[in-house]
């Protein structure tokens, strides 16, 4: 499956922090935000239940 592409327009100072974050993990901004986004979606479903997607 090909990764969906979104535009992110982001404060400069939280874009700053991101840069120096994702560095100390050794990722990417666009991987660090990614994992991000991947742990909100697991705490959801630990406290919503599994999301069903449909293809």
């Amino acid at each position: 499956m090909e990764p969906a592409r979104f535009s992110l327009r982001i404060h400069p100072i939280i874009m700053k922090k991101m840069k120096i974050i994702a560095e100390n993990n050794g990722r990417s901004v666009n991987k660090e935000i990614e994992q991000i986004l991947k742990w909100v979606v697991e705490d959801y479903e630990n406290q919503k239940g599994k999301i069903k997607i449909e293809d």
